[in-house]
């Protein structure tokens, strides 16, 4: 009897059982329907409201997600080879100040773009060599550069803007093109294009390995320097684009007070999601459904009446139960695979 080839959709799914754990899986379920139930959330509400409508808050999702979505992507990568970035908020703030300062300079947008975006990627890809050479835990090298990086933004502004009033405003609309007008297709291919790249790519499973064991990639022969820098290289890009997504969307740039918190959101995106923080497992589209659901949940809670600060404060506890649980979880497992 000849057997059938398996179809694509099959194969695709074979590939997905394969690369995720039933407890990943399950996370992405969950979040998934919550998603959902938000959205359905948020419907009804809008519905009751003669100021609200529902249509505006699809228009304004992309422009709103797309900069904690992408740099969440790529700090999961990151978070994957046991490494973190908690200066992703102040890169981005450097990489806004230099679009700025090319903006006075009277540069052309192409050039403001390009510029935003270099910076980002280089920040991330220096936070990478710095770990690598020193020999520190990410943590201490990413916690220096959270302060360091927006000290920078600020000596930056004032010396190559005099005066240099506390924020840079950008008036004209060509310059606020990739966050007014392409952040839905920008958010939509980087989507699509992670999703293969975590169901077909090589790369993000030398990763796991990586976090993982680091001694065991180095025993069969993996560059560990190499795979560990590549994370913060390919992280760069993502955060590169979430840059741009960003600062275009706004139209001042505030170096001393812009994007505080930006970083919890990103690490609650990234865990929310289903990665463990201290790396070996995860899940990119488990990422993008914690943005979501991050974004969609705190939503619900402005429809609910409920203040800013008790917003903040409910999504930083759904954050922590999420890692505690995470933390148990993974506690238990190593206990059970160390007795077997």
């Amino acid at each position: 009897m000849n057997e059938t080839n398996p179809s694509i959709p099959d194969t695709i799914w074979q590939h997905w059982n394969r690369r995720l754990s039933p407890l990943l899986r399950q996370r992405m379920t969950l979040l998934f329907i919550g998603n959902l139930i938000l959205v359905g959330f948020i419907f009804y509400h809008t519905q009751q409201h003669e100021k609200a409508s529902f249509l505006d808050e699809l228009s304004r999702f992309s422009a709103n997600v797309a900069p904690v979505t992408l740099a969440a992507i790529g700090l999961t990568g990151i978070i994957y080879a046991g490494s973190i970035d908690i200066s992703v908020g102040s890169i981005i703030v450097v990489a806004g100040t230099v679009l700025g300062i090319f903006y006075e300079y009277q540069a052309s947008a192409l050039v403001c773009f390009a510029a935003c975006f270099i910076t980002a990627w280089s920040l991330s890809v220096l936070n990478g060599y710095l770990i690598r050479l020193l020999r520190l835990p990410a943590i201490i090298i990413t916690l220096g550069g959270l302060a360091f990086y927006r000290g920078l933004a600020l000596f930056l502004a004032q010396l190559s803007l005099q005066p240099f009033s506390g924020q840079i405003s950008i008036q004209q609309e060509i310059y606020h093109t990739p966050g007014k007008q392409y952040a839905s297709l920008i958010l939509i291919t980087v989507t699509i294009t992670v999703i293969l790249w975590e169901i077909f790519g090589k790369t993000p499973r030398y990763w796991l390995a990586f976090g993982c064991s680091e001694n065991a990639c180095r025993l069969r022969g993996v560059s560990t320097g190499v795979t560990q820098l590549s994370t913060f290289f390919v992280g760069g890009l993502f955060l590169g684009l979430a840059s741009l997504v960003e600062i275009t969307n706004r139209m001042t740039i505030e170096p001393a007070r812009m994007l505080t918190g930006f970083e919890l959101d990103v690490i609650g995106a990234v865990v929310l999601g289903g990665t463990n923080i201290f790396g070996g497992e995860g899940s990119f589209v488990g990422t993008i459904l914690g943005s979501f659901f991050l974004y969609w949940s705190g939503q619900a809670i402005f429809y609910l009446g409920i203040s800013e600060y008790w917003r903040t404060a409910i999504q930083g506890a759904i954050i922590l139960a999420v890692i505690g649980f995470d933390c148990i979880i993974h506690k238990k497992q190593k206990q059970l695979d160390e007795l077997r």
